[in-house]
């Protein structure tokens, strides 16, 4: 089952990245797994990883915002979610709606092998012309965005895709990967959020 739970935190690096260890040991616990057992690294290319563990997970944060997804084949079981969010699929492929939001959580039950995540606010006061720009020159998509959402929804599958290979957000390599996308509310504030996963 692979799991993603979300936290508020201050808009800082060393706020957001204490909320991302807060959530990946709270979702070790939901799997009845307790993190003292693990020796947590990272390769080369930065990606986290816990040495011979039984799980996969990923952090992301953007402004006040901080999530972790985690997968292992182990019951959850947790309630701590603070469903502090409303969350919609983005439109995607078929297979997104698989996933399910409850008290905060967002679970898919399928899933128990590598995933990346990412999620980044939107900047509505973005010009449009600018992230075309920004696209054409990083973004492996062939299509320019038509608005700020679409932008903000092609840069995430791709920081996404780039933690669940270990490679980075430049990563090219080919993979069976599924992407799933959302658009969160949080208040006044868009994120988006994206998914890769097999």
């Amino acid at each position: 089952m692979a799991a993603v739970a979300f936290a508020l935190c201050e808009n800082q690096y060393a706020a957001q990245h204490a909320a991302g260890i807060r959530l990946r040991n709270t979702l070790l616990h939901c799997f009845g797994l307790d993190p003292k057992a693990y020796i947590f690294s990272k390769t080369n290319e930065g990606k986290p990883y816990a040495v011979d563990a039984p799980f996969h997970f990923s952090i992301s944060h953007s402004d006040a915002l901080c999530c972790c997804a985690m997968s292992a084949e182990f019951p959850f079981s947790c309630e701590t979610g603070d469903a502090f969010l409303k969350m919609e699929l983005y439109p995607c492929a078929p297979d997104c709606t698989v996933w399910e939001w409850t008290n905060g959580i967002l679970f898919l039950p399928e899933v128990s092998g590598n995933i990346g995540i990412d999620i980044e606010k939107v900047d509505f006061g973005a010009d449009l012309a600018r992230l075309s720009k920004i696209t054409k020159r990083y973004l492996h998509t062939t299509s320019v965005p038509t608005s700020i959402e679409d932008f903000y929804h092609s840069w995430t599958r791709q920081e996404a895709l780039g933690k669940f290979t270990g490679e980075g957000f430049f990563t090219k390599t080919t993979t069976d990967a599924k992407l799933s996308s959302f658009r969160l509310n949080l208040e006044k504030q868009i994120y988006f959020l994206s998914i890769a996963y097999n």
